[in-house]
């Protein structure tokens, strides 16, 4: 009798683990289909404004990393769909300025990415000298040439701005390439998120893990070579 009632637990114990699954995986399969439903679109407008060899699945990364690929998410710093295009840091003035863009509409969001990404890559890193927040000095060509156009310097740049480079040249006056020194002179700050349980958010932390967590949720949409250097 003893035996019987175990195995009779046993069974309940797997029956609930099996329903337990079986509502899980409708959840994860509707993020996949989510990105794969924008797979065209950010491979079409990447090659539009950065390039036919351009590796157009960190841009879905970037879109996974962001919001799971949630068009109708805004946060709570005020970025705006996919991409969470933020008024606030000038992002949607600058693209204005090209063609009319509205963060709400996916097509749209993927569009101001794909060409703001194509501004970091061509124009903002290749900058011989700029006074960066009206008071840091700095040479954005001098770091790309000494560590090359890498996709990590892309992304980060695309998250947090050009932070990263005063940071290099905080650690080296001729500019560090390796992340662990640029991380541990980053002189950034944070803020407070959340109400009921509030907690500290780097902004170091953040934009230091930024780049890995881009290239981590690429891997999976990988269809082809880098051709440019991730780190």
């Amino acid at each position: 009798m003893v035996r019987d009632r175990t195995l009779e637990i046993l069974a309940v114990i797997m029956l609930v683990f099996v329903f337990f699954l079986i509502l899980m995986l409708p959840l994860t399969a509707r993020a996949v289909d989510r990105c794969q439903t924008y797979i065209p679109d950010v491979r079409a407008n990447a090659i539009r404004y950065l390039g036919l060899g351009y590796p157009y699945w960190y841009n879905l990364g970037c879109a996974m990393t962001e919001t799971n690929c949630r068009q109708d998410m805004v946060s709570f710093d005020g970025g705006v769909g996919l991409y969470q295009l933020t008024p606030s840091t000038g992002i949607l003035a600058v693209i204005k300025k090209e063609f009319p863009v509205n963060p709400y509409n996916a097509e749209n969001n993927i569009r101001a990415q794909a060409f703001y990404m194509h501004l970091i890559k061509d124009k903002y890193m290749k900058q011989k000298s700029i006074k960066f927040k009206n008071k840091y000095q700095i040479e954005p060509l001098t770091f790309t040439n000494k560590c090359g156009t890498r996709l990590s310097d892309l992304y980060r740049n695309y998250n947090g701005g050009l932070w990263f480079v005063h940071e290099s040249k905080l650690a080296d006056k001729n500019y560090a390439c390796e992340e662990k020194e640029m991380r541990s002179h980053c002189v950034r700050s944070g803020t407070w998120v959340g109400t009921k349980n509030p907690r500290w958010l780097s902004f170091c932390e953040v934009n230091f893990s930024y780049a890995t967590k881009v290239y981590k949720a690429s891997q999976k949409y990988k269809m082809g070579k880098d051709g440019i250097t991730f780190w």
